[in-house]
């Protein structure tokens, strides 16, 4: 078999790589080695059946987390509205910070306060100051270190982590809890619960760079880039399956179950040699023979998995970077310059979801929840996803999803107390759901979360890579774009796809620009940026 592209991997920036290519006529080959579900990250998960009061079942989609989209996610936006995919949106309303100290539950508002602040970026967060929730939860020392806090925070806004000049060397090997050591204990809560919520992990386990590159991408530099609208639907129905659904239509081939062992190069570009994990056809494929030749087997036949091997002029490289690293370093053409490539951690996370026949009247769909808790955040899902609203409506009852991000030893601990702490956790801040519950679920998402850090070009592998007609998206993967996560995936997975048409002298796509800090935010940065290479150059 003959391919003139192959994509391996069927995440976000694998599927946007793949409908770049087919909109322009190149029938791209995905690969996706989960053999149930494409998206990675942001797949649609298995269903959940609940059995109501009066003999009726619900059924409800799980998913990886909550998933939407942030103001800043141009790039996204215009691929979806431009292939008319664009999914149905729920705008973020309320966002409560929720601090546990003994037995003590404080909270606040502070998604739409600093979100709507009449104090410009990057002193936006001012806001917060004149709000008496947020006053109680501060100590003196709070009061008497403030201006140390915000310093630190002013400084990051003159800091690009993804320049690569002398002046940024000192974030190396450094986390954000370095940042954070010597801060007061609300604020140091407050901020670490922003960062964990953020990256899913720890501040002893987020990189400075990493924590500054969030920072500055969601919050520092506009009030409106906290603005972020739920997807009324799970991701994978909201999001994945319709660019499947594109890409297919464009010529395009996504298959599941199809792991990419190693990598060989040839005359023509790449051999990729895969293994079928599981009977698993195409997408959307009906018939009993799937297009790679394998025989599509009821699952409750036996099967030996075949390795097959297709040549191709391209390949873009779209799984995490553990999967990544994986393959480099059993092919015999990368592995030697893959030894010296240094990789972004890879995190574990925990979802925790719980139906109650009770809905207390939540102040705020979603919170941060920081202290003496193990959950790390919620989201009320009847106020914003249509499958949830529907039951509740009917019922009267209520659901709500718990992320726990770490530290490690919590994440170890089984399922049944992981449970048992996250109930308790909700119900010590909402006292009024106890006794309402009906029915709880964990998920346990494999260790594929990236932990986003930023290290030098000949270390950190970026779109375009040392071995030509191969190329590199995702989350993790080095570029100039100040994105995370989804937009991350996007731009480039849309890089990729554009190396590829550089190769065969297609014209690229071009890419939508963030829009600009606010002005005062801009001057700063400036400023404190020309300070930065003046003290360099001394």
């Amino acid at each position: 078999m003959q391919h003139t592209v192959i994509v391996v991997g069927g995440g976000l920036a694998g599927l946007t790589a793949a409908l770049h290519l087919a909109e322009r006529g190149l029938q791209p080959l995905v690969l996706e080695a989960d053999p149930q579900f494409a998206g990675g990250r942001v797949a649609g998960r298995e269903t959940v059946t609940i059995m109501g009061a009066d003999g009726h079942t619900w059924t409800f989609r799980a998913e990886h987390g909550i998933h939407g989209l942030w103001s800043q996610y141009r790039n996204l936006d215009t691929m979806l509205a431009r292939h008319a995919l664009s999914p149905n949106l729920v705008a973020a309303n309320r966002q409560q910070w929720v601090h546990g100290v003994r037995k003590r539950v404080y909270r606040c508002e502070m998604g739409r306060v600093v979100r709507r602040s009449w104090v410009p970026a990057p002193f936006h967060y001012a806001a917060l100051f004149v709000r008496p929730s947020f006053l109680n939860m501060l100590t003196l020392r709070d009061c008497v270190m403030l201006p140390w806090v915000l310093l630190a925070l002013l400084v990051a806004v003159g800091i690009d982590p993804m320049d690569e000049s002398k002046a940024n060397r000192g974030l190396d090997n450094r986390t954000m809890a370095d940042l954070c050591r010597h801060w007061p204990p609300s604020l140091k809560a407050f901020v670490a619960s922003l960062g964990r919520s953020g990256l899913s992990a720890h501040p002893e386990a987020v990189p400075l760079s990493g924590f500054i590159a969030f920072m500055r991408f969601y919050t520092l530099l506009r009030r409106d880039s906290q603005a972020f609208r739920y997807f009324a639907q799970d991701s994978g129905t909201a999001l994945i399956e319709p660019m499947i659904a594109r890409i297919q239509a464009l010529g395009g081939e996504v298959y599941l179950g199809r792991s990419v062992n190693k990598l060989e190069k040839t005359e023509r570009g790449w051999r990729v040699q895969w293994q079928a994990s599981q009977p698993s056809e195409m997408v959307g494929e009906s018939s009993s023979l799937a297009k790679d030749g394998l025989p599509i087997i009821p699952a409750d036949k036996p099967f030996s998995p075949t390795v097959l091997e297709v040549e191709t002029d391209f390949v873009v490289l779209a799984t995490d970077a553990p999967g990544t690293a994986k393959i480099l370093s059993r092919s015999p053409d990368t592995q030697l310059l893959a030894a010296n490539l240094k990789w972004p951690g890879a995190l574990e996370t925990i979802v925790v979801r719980a139906w109650f026949d009770f809905a207390p009247p939540p102040k705020a769909e979603a919170g941060l929840v920081s202290g003496n808790f193990t959950i790390d955040n919620f989201f009320w899902l009847q106020t914003f996803q249509d499958d949830v609203q529907r039951w509740h409506q009917a019922t009267g009852g209520s659901a709500v999803e718990m992320h726990i991000y770490g530290p490690p030893e919590t994440v170890a601990l089984a399922n049944e107390v992981l449970q048992l702490r996250a109930v308790k956790d909700l119900q010590r801040i909402f006292p009024t759901l106890s006794g309402h519950l009906l029915h709880t679920t964990v998920q346990r998402n494999a260790a594929t979360h990236t932990l986003f850090g930023v290290g030098p070009a000949s270390t950190h592998l970026g779109t375009i890579t040392p071995w030509p007609g191969l190329f590199c998206c995702g989350d993790w993967v080095r570029h100039a774009t100040p994105a995370l996560f989804l937009e991350r995936a996007c731009v480039t997975g849309i890089a990729a796809a554009n190396a590829v048409l550089t190769a065969l002298e297609q014209p690229n796509f071009e890419f939508t620009p963030m829009r600009p800090p606010e002005p005062l935010a801009r001057f700063i940065q400036a400023f404190l940026s020309g300070a930065s290479r003046q003290r360099t150059r001394r």
